[in-house]
């Protein structure tokens, strides 16, 4: 009778093709058990497939994301993250930077971070997004005071989590914990123009943090200056050749390229960005935000997000492909590239905590009273004992002495076994004289390396 079925089965499978074969009635396991009405049919049933299993209970996972924002002031920064992180029906209140001093910043930087969590159903994950707002670098007259100030701030937060990783008594698991650490850093840059001022910026902080460049404001140019303006920036985050400041010996130029975050070709094609730019370098991202919403589709049936920029010849709408890259931007940051900021951010910290760690090791305050306590010791021992610079010298020359007889005698067995290897047996009076063979010591007064 099972013979009977199986050869039913393989003569139904040649009716359907191998594109159809996953719809043949025998292929569904559902089916077949539900078609099976004796015991020992249902026994083969489990047999085959196994018993059913239950499904593994998968709980919720809190993760963070931090983006540090960067520009000159008026760049619209504060306008930026808005758009970013509205959604309909939200009341999203983020820190106007527009008056934020290096003094504020110093003192409490947490203050001028705004918060965002929303929750993923599909993977269980609560996302939670920190927006830190910093100081318009243009409000300093040197530009090297706003970029330590914020290469100290995320080197300041890789210590935070450093100490967390390394205390014994916390007591509780780093997944629970708020990561402080940055994951990006979103650099604005103006329109029409990129200033050496703005390279000597990203390079510098490109150096703790990647940098993504948005261009804000874009609608103020055309299409073709837009995809110029484009052009020029990604060929110059490539290829920066600044040259060396005048005044500023110590700051060098810039010849390499720029620390850019990179995405995976498979990411921007999620986000759409592969279509909408097939002839286009992305980034940097050409933007335009706007803090004025569509009302009609904010208040209809089905309410959406629409910002919008309204001009006597038209409308700019931020999140229309056809005038601004921020809706892919949107996608990238908060869906999509999610997953990838957080590993990049890992294998990042991994290296520095490497690196900080070596050179804690090296400068531990334990090494260095060591090596001041041997010289002073060294000396102790040699007045006492009267070790002098004659039996210092004599003792240095046997060591030299006996190091060159040694590299004298390897020589000649190698040119031995050379010989041995490419000369006829010796006879054995030859053997008698290679036994009588002696090495010539070199004289006895020859200075080390000419040293004494």
């Amino acid at each position: 009778m099972a013979q009977n079925d199986s050869t039913d089965q393989e003569r139904e499978a040649t009716r359907y093709g191998s594109d159809q074969l996953e719809q043949a009635p025998f292929a569904s396991s559902s089916a077949f058990i539900g078609d099976a009405k004796d015991s020992a049919t249902q026994a083969n049933v489990d047999k085959l497939l196994g018993r059913k299993r239950p499904q593994p209970h998968r709980s919720w996972t809190q993760r963070y994301v931090k983006l540090l924002v960067v520009g000159d002031s008026g760049l619209g920064k504060t306008t930026l993250c808005q758009c970013l992180l509205s959604v309909p029906g939200s009341d999203l209140k983020l820190h106007d930077g527009t008056a934020t001093s290096h003094q504020q910043f110093l003192e409490d930087a947490e203050s001028l971070c705004s918060t965002v969590s929303w929750d993923d159903t599909t993977d269980k994950v609560k996302w939670v997004y920190k927006i830190q707002d910093t100081p318009g670098y243009g409000d300093d007259l040197n530009i090297m005071n706003s970029i330590h100030l914020l290469q100290q701030y995320v080197e300041r937060q890789n210590k935070i989590w450093l100490a967390l990783e390394m205390d014994k008594g916390r007591g509780i698991d780093l997944a629970d914990v708020e990561d402080p650490r940055v994951d990006l850093c979103l650099f604005c840059i103006q329109a029409h123009r990129l200033r050496p001022v703005d390279l000597r910026f990203m390079a510098e902080l490109g150096k703790v943090v990647p940098i993504l460049p948005i261009v804000t404001k874009s609608d103020s140019m055309t299409i073709r200056e837009a995809a110029t303006y484009r052009r020029e920036v990604y060929r110059k985050l490539q290829n920066p050749q600044l040259p060396e400041p005048q005044g500023s010996a110590a700051l060098g130029g810039i010849s390499s390229a720029i620390n850019v975050f990179t995405f995976e070709d498979g990411t921007l094609e999620r986000a759409g960005l592969l279509q909408s730019h097939q002839s286009q370098t992305v980034p940097p991202f050409l933007v335009v935000a706007s803090n004025d919403v569509n009302q009609d589709k904010l208040d209809g049936q089905d309410p959406v997000f629409w910002p919008e920029r309204r001009y006597p010849w038209g409308v700019s709408e931020a999140f229309n492909p056809q005038h601004s890259d921020l809706l892919h931007l949107r996608l990238l940051l908060l869906k999509e590239a999610c997953d990838e900021l957080s590993a990049a951010k890992r294998a990042r910290y991994t290296q520095w905590r490497r690196t900080t760690l070596a050179k804690q090791r090296h400068t531990s305050p334990g090494r260095m009273l060591l090596g001041l306590l041997l010289p002073v010791l060294a000396g102790f021992v040699i007045a006492k004992t009267g070790f002098g610079s004659k039996s210092t010298k004599q003792a240095v020359n046997d060591v030299s002495h006996k190091f060159r007889l040694h590299k004298i005698t390897v020589k000649v067995r190698d040119n031995d076994a050379d010989d041995d290897q490419h000369q006829e047996p010796q006879t054995a009076d030859s053997h008698s004289h290679a036994e009588g063979h002696q090495l010539v010591e070199p004289p006895a007064d020859r200075k080390f390396l000419g040293i004494f």
